[in-house]
């Protein structure tokens, strides 16, 4: 898996269905449309794009795909399905957890929207909506600069961006909506907009953390990039008993979110051999070597790992493509997350006893850790609310290949979470979907919700793009 930065391989699709609740549609006949394809059950790129969903716990085979090419294309789809009040998706990289950019009835697909290109004037990237995060680092490559993102190299930068974008560069430089300068969308009358600092202000805001799917169908983004060279990236493990193993969260929680600002580490979490707990801190660098060397050694004072740290200078290229990796997820995953302060030693207590209990290494945890660039701006500032207030994000990780595992596999990621309820506040990441939260809005947005709801009656007052989990009107 790709250590939890935002949501790799393409997704094989055993077990795909209509889930309940989804209705098998029998389309109209669309417009004959310049700039799109139209692809229906049956034909091989219709089959190849089903391949792509990334989850195939929550994959949706539609009545038809539209492959948009051009905003024009996108808004001449969009007002057919609004003429014929057809439900439709918005889908680009394929990666949402819950399946939210899937359809049975249309899909508006917008994956081929993936030119990349830099200005190294203006310290800018513009891209279109469908272009993965590897393929903008990759066009990036030798410049001197990349985006702040996460390191799975085929998700979207669309949703990536929207929800937040958290990555290796993050207590850095921010999170990579906090690099973006301007978006461009269709809006629910097939009409183009831009939104930015100057115009459209109260779009950029929501735009800016407020997720995808709910405002319109953006389908280009410029973000700024940044200087980096060469990066550290670092490792140290422990395989400990639960008792020791708190003592070495403690201190990461207590570390990781208040280190320098160049440093970004994360601890990985999960059932160890017999009754112990298998601990990795692992991550990325830009500060001085000596300073990640005193936040790893200190760790490791706490306690003994299995073998001392190691730290290795590579290019930032290198450091992407290996966070990324090379091995294909599992097939069926359910993931949740938690945004927290801090967790206190009975909730650590509670986390190490359930991940010991565990008959096989069901669910795994990964602690991401928050502050540095990313508490630069105000809870407010963007829709995006998780900041000053949370240290970290606990990211639940859980999968599968199998589809008969799937009703025991969620079954125990429930008991799990629900578990460290009493520890918790509750809230949690919009792009980490997660359709069995009761109370999505303040879980995702806070008190930001009030505001996105107001942006979501000026900009699509009719609810033309909804899904399970968009922004509603009210």
């Amino acid at each position: 898996m790709d250590f939890g930065l935002d949501e790799g391989d393409p997704r094989a699709t055993q077990g795909v269905d209509t889930p309940a609740g989804e209705m098998d549609w029998v389309l109209p006949e669309p417009p004959t449309t310049a700039g799109c394809t139209f692809l229906r059950p049956g034909q091989k790129a219709y089959e190849d794009r089903i391949k792509t969903i990334y989850n195939a716990r929550t994959a949706i085979r539609p009545a038809l795909f539209a492959m948009c090419e051009t905003a024009a294309a996108i808004g001449k789809v969009i007002s057919w399905a609004s003429s014929k009040s057809l439900p439709f998706a918005v889908r680009g990289g394929a990666h949402s957890y819950e399946g939210f950019s899937g359809s049975s009835s249309l899909v508006v697909d917008i994956s081929k929207l993936k030119q990349v290109s830099f200005d190294k004037t203006s310290k800018t990237v513009t891209v279109g909506a469908g272009a993965t995060l590897s393929a903008i680092q990759t066009e990036l490559k030798g410049t001197g600069y990349a985006l702040a993102c996460g390191t799975c190299p085929t998700v979207g930068v669309a949703g990536h961006v929207l929800g937040g974008g958290y990555g290796f560069l993050a207590r850095a430089y921010g999170l990579a909506m906090d690099s973006l300068t301007s978006v461009r969308l269709v809006d629910p009358k097939g009409n183009s907009l831009v939104a930015n600092a100057s115009s459209n202000q109260d779009l950029f805001w929501a735009c800016r953390g407020g997720g995808g799917g709910s405002f319109g169908v953006v389908f280009e983004l410029t973000l700024r990039v940044h200087p980096v060279g060469d990066v550290d990236i670092f490792s140290v493990g422990w395989a400990l008993p639960p008792d020791r193993a708190a003592r070495v969260i403690d201190a990461w929680q207590k570390w990781a979110p208040q280190a320098d600002n160049g440093i970004t580490a994360l601890l990985k979490v999960g059932k160890g051999a017999g009754q112990n707990v298998s601990l990795k801190c692992i991550g990325q660098s830009i500060a001085a070597r000596t300073k990640i060397e005193k936040g790893l050694k200190a760790l490791e004072a706490i306690e003994k790992p299995i073998t001392p740290h190691s730290i290795q200078k590579v290019t930032f290229w290198q450091a992407f493509q290996k966070f990324g990796g090379s091995s294909r997820d599992p097939y069926f995953q359910k993931e949740r997350s938690d945004f927290l302060p801090l967790l206190n030693a009975l909730g650590i207590r509670q986390a190490l006893q359930q991940i010991v209990a565990q008959p096989t290494s069901d669910i795994g945890l990964i602690f991401n850790a928050y502050g540095g660039a990313i508490n630069d701006l105000g809870e407010d500032a963007t829709a995006f609310p998780h900041r000053s207030s949370v240290s970290y994000m606990i990211h639940y990780y859980a999968g599968w290949d199998a589809p008969k595992l799937t009703q025991s596999k969620v079954a125990a990621m429930t008991a799990f979470y629900d578990g460290m309820r009493p520890f918790l506040p509750g809230k949690a990441y919009v792009n980490y979907s997660d359709a069995q939260l009761t109370s999505y809005q303040t879980a995702y947005w806070g008190k930001n919700i009030n505001r996105l709801k107001k942006v979501k009656r000026t900009f699509d007052p009719g609810n033309l793009f909804q899904f399970k989990q968009s922004v509603p009107l009210v």
